[in-house]
């Protein structure tokens, strides 16, 4: 029989291989669409604002002028509803960055009040000028997006400028990720309307892809889970077979890799979503209602059952270590399942939340 390193070692190498075949699936990341040039202009409090400042946030940019009565005004409203449905108050990681494309009337006082309006955040909500051609070259050299001044004999109140009314996505380096839909499509109605709240969700969605940096939280989360049941499998069939001590470093290592799961997932929902859940109706709104009801079934009975499989494992694990056999292998018998169907279902949340209506 093999000494108890060499067993910890095997399991811990069995773990290894689950956790890196589920790893090695993540979600392909957003393309890349070019880099923003460096830049320097003024934030409506005076301050001086470049590319530089952004660096290591992920930001999304709009462009708009104050007196606009055109698209602008619905395109800073679908900001605004950003600022709240991506919880930017609670986050560090993001920004919104408003540009204006009227940098000659639109000085900080025009863009604090029309801020106000919009009850932007002033610390995460960003509304630069500065010199008319560094803005009009940024948008169309940087971004890659339209702008003009319309001439003299074209031009009516607040209708002063063509420009584009798409969103941008920007990564922490700098660079261009995605473009989306500012407001609903022109041809409106219902299709528009679908249109664009499939970009929102699209958007949402580049953003969180982005915001996970090098580790994707919800992946490593249910690989975690495929760990610990392998390792209950294993652990299941040896004392099956009377090998006690593979048995005992299988449950002890299930034990550590299921500790290690509840600190990445507290993690990630606190410091990374900030407290916000993941809504399955945000991430599948073309599902079915019998498959979202699917859904919060299993999720809500992985989160009960979890809950008390976390102190029950800690007490039979100690009565096993204390040679209490008979009444570890009698709670043991209800433990196994339990903790097999919440790592079984940690798999299967993700697998329906991330996967089983997949992003275009």
């Amino acid at each position: 029989m093999c000494c108890p390193v060499a067993r910890f070692l095997l399991l811990a190498g069995v773990a290894g291989l689950v956790l890196f075949g589920g790893l090695s699936c993540r979600p392909t990341a957003p393309d890349v669409f070019g880099k923003v040039p460096p830049f320097e202009l003024t934030e409506r409090s005076g301050q001086s604002i470049s590319d530089a400042t952004l660096r290591g946030k992920v930001w999304i940019a709009s462009f708009v002028f104050t007196r606009c009565t055109g698209p602008c005004p619905q395109v800073t409203a679908t900001m605004a509803r950003l600022q709240k449905e991506l919880n930017l108050a609670r986050r560090n990681d993001l920004r919104l960055v408003t540009f204006t494309v009227d940098p000659e009337r639109d000085q900080p006082k025009e863009l604090q009040d029309y801020a106000r309006h919009f009850q932007a955040d002033a610390e995460k909500w960003l509304f630069l000028t500065g010199k008319k051609e560094d803005i009009h070259r940024l948008l169309i050299e940087g971004f890659k997006v339209g702008v003009r001044e319309k001439p003299a004999g074209e031009r009516k109140p607040g209708d002063e400028f063509d420009h584009s009314t798409h969103l941008v996505v920007v990564d922490r380096d700098g660079n261009i990720r995605s473009y989306f839909w500012g407001l609903v499509p022109t041809d409106g109605g219902a299709a528009g309307e679908y249109v664009f709240e499939e970009d929102m969700r699209k958007l949402r969605e580049t953003v969180r892809q982005l915001s996970l940096g090098p580790i994707d939280f919800p992946l490593l989360n249910a690989s975690l889970n495929a760990a610990a049941g392998v390792l209950l499998i294993l652990g299941y069939l040896a004392v099956k077979r009377r090998r006690i001590a593979l048995h005992k470093a299988s449950m002890l290592t299930a034990l550590v890799v299921s500790g290690l799961f509840l600190a990445c997932y507290l993690y990630y929902h606190l410091a990374i979503q900030h407290g916000r859940p993941t809504h399955f109706s945000e991430r599948a709104p073309e599902a079915p209602s019998w498959v979202r009801t699917i859904y919060y079934v299993i999720l809500d009975s992985h989160i009960v059952l979890a809950a008390i499989v976390v102190p029950v494992a800690l007490y039979v694990s100690y009565l096993g270590l204390r040679n209490r056999i008979e009444r570890h292998v009698r709670l043991a018998r209800w433990l196994l399942p339990v903790w097999l169907y919440v790592s079984v279902t940690g798999v299967v949340v993700y697998w329906m939340l991330y996967r089983l209506y997949p992003s275009p």
